[in-house]
């Protein structure tokens, strides 16, 4: 639905478009390099998770992601059972637009993604009234971005250059979204805490 209303105001859309670079002047970024072509930016916002560090390290700005997998799941349930999201110790669940379930589970020390997957079912079976019947369509090994020291990476990373980044980053998409398109905006956001900025790293 963002996404639409930002088509709406203008915003262009490019999926299936690999980044493979910046374009630099005199130091400065003033772009980025994709399998499209180039495409001009007065700033460049990176929010894409584990592929941060191989573009920052192309101009030397060190960046740590680590790739943290879990398991993604989706269910077919005969009615919607959840109204926001869940997050439990053995559950964490919420609904796709289509009304399937969602549900994400930690990749297992043995490697045993269909097991962890079987017994995922079972807890949203029996852990959800109205989920019963849940069948299991698909699972999935997703890769999931976790900053070194733990703690969010918002802000310039370099002049043009803006980094957004942290683990639970759907949970706090919509706050965190407001307050770097504020930055973005304002030049500065006194929301953010000093130690979440990128500079850290350097």
């Amino acid at each position: 639905m963002l996404v639409n209303k930002a088509c709406e105001r203008g915003a262009v859309l490019q999926t299936q478009t690999t980044v493979s670079g910046f374009c630099m002047v005199k130091g400065k970024v003033t772009g980025i390099l994709t399998s499209r072509g180039k495409m001009d930016a007065d700033c460049v916002v990176l929010a894409c998770g584990t592929g941060i560090p191989a573009l920052t390290e192309r101009i030397s700005i060190p960046v740590p992601i680590l790739s943290s997998p879990a398991i993604l799941l989706r269910f077919a349930v005969p009615r919607r059972v959840v109204k926001t999201l869940i997050s439990g110790d053995d559950i964490e669940v919420r609904h796709a637009r289509n009304g399937d379930l969602l549900a994400a589970e930690d990749y297992p020390a043995n490697g045993n993604v269909r097991d962890t997957a079987v017994s995922a079912q079972i807890a949203v079976r029996s852990r959800l009234a109205g989920a019963e019947s849940a069948v299991l369509i698909k699972y999935s090994v997703g890769e999931r971005p976790v900053p070194r020291d733990g703690y969010p990476v918002l802000g310039f990373a370099d002049e043009g250059i803006y980094v957004a980044s942290m683990h639970p980053a759907v949970t706090c998409a919509a706050t965190i979204g407001r307050i770097v398109s504020e930055e973005l905006r304002d030049g500065q956001s006194d929301e953010i805490p000093q130690h979440y900025r990128p500079f850290r790293f350097k």
